[in-house]
């Protein structure tokens, strides 16, 4: 299964690579892509401490997945706001019959499943349930069938109808993706620094972003969920030919020594053309730093 990846945004404006559907999310799981959950109920804000889908990546995730294959794009012209404008005016009638057909289809489903159960549970305990020819009693029967609807939930899609539409409607050619997938690189990162992420990525660490430790990336040796992270990258440096803050240097590596991780610098050993690099493992060396622990 190649995962879809959104490509929110349009030229001139600021992409946001988005997977929404949780099938294709435990999927880039397994691959070690773990992104960050950004969904919210603006309605319950109290829940907000728990994201939900759409899962965002790091561009070098979503660059990564689409160059090895795991992955293609899909664009959404201009404001995503200005194409669901769009899409309800042409087809909001049949967008509404759907997803009320889909929510009773639901409530069919739940009904049956709790009257068999309600069933099982009777048997359990030695009670014929009474047949409608039975004439069992209607305030009881009204009473129950109330408590099951009361139990009824709406089962929220993990994937959303409308942005679907929107992409096969809407969707750009992938001309325009190759071009937005450049202007994805220039916003957030450069290609250099992408290199590293591919060098770190194929030695089997899984990447996430890395501000918070005051870096680019950090670096986990499995799933952040049993592991701790070990490194602490930070932007590609061309040490030979460009200046070495020795402040920062020193301050990155009293940083990794408190928070028990390797304060890394790494880049490319040689120049390389991007569409070359994409598809060879090109040469990145990495030299780490730690504090001796004096002064």
């Amino acid at each position: 299964m190649s995962v879809c990846i959104t490509l929110v945004g349009g030229a001139g404006t600021i992409l946001a690579p988005l997977v929404f559907d949780v099938e294709a999310i435990k999927k880039l799981r397994t691959l070690g892509i773990c992104g960050i959950l950004t969904g919210t109920l603006p309605s319950a804000t109290q829940q907000n401490v728990f994201l939900s889908v759409p899962l965002r990546l790091m561009p070098e995730e979503a660059m990564w997945l689409y160059i090895n294959g795991h992955a293609h794009f899909k664009a959404l012209p201009g404001p995503t706001a200005t194409a669901v404008e769009r899409l309800l005016e042409e087809e909001s009638e049949e967008i509404c019959k759907a997803a009320e057909e889909r929510l009773q289809q639901s409530f069919k489903l739940q009904r049956e499943y709790k009257l068999e159960q309600h069933r099982k549970k009777l048997e359990q305990l030695g009670i014929n349930q009474p047949s409608k020819e039975d004439h069992p009693d209607s305030a009881r029967q009204s009473k129950e069938t109330k408590l099951m609807e009361a139990s009824l939930f709406i089962e929220t899609p993990t994937m959303s109808t409308i942005l679907t539409k929107i992409n096969d409607k809407f969707g750009d050619e992938q001309a325009k993706i190759d071009r937005l997938l450049c202007i994805l690189v220039a916003q957030f990162s450069n290609w250099d620094n992408y290199l590293l992420f591919q060098a770190l990525k194929n030695e089997g660490y899984v990447l996430s972003p890395g501000a918070r430790f005051g870096g680019k990336y950090i670096a986990y040796p499995g799933d952040p969920l049993r592991f701790h992270s070990h490194l602490v990258i930070r932007d590609a440096l061309h040490y030979k030919n460009e200046p070495l803050d020795f402040l920062e240097l020193a301050a990155g590596a009293r940083l990794g020594t408190t928070v028990k991780k390797l304060w890394v610098i790494g880049a490319p050993t040689r120049e390389s053309d991007a569409h070359d690099s994409a598809k060879t493992q090109d040469n990145v060396s990495f030299y780490s730093v730690e504090w001796a622990g004096f002064g």
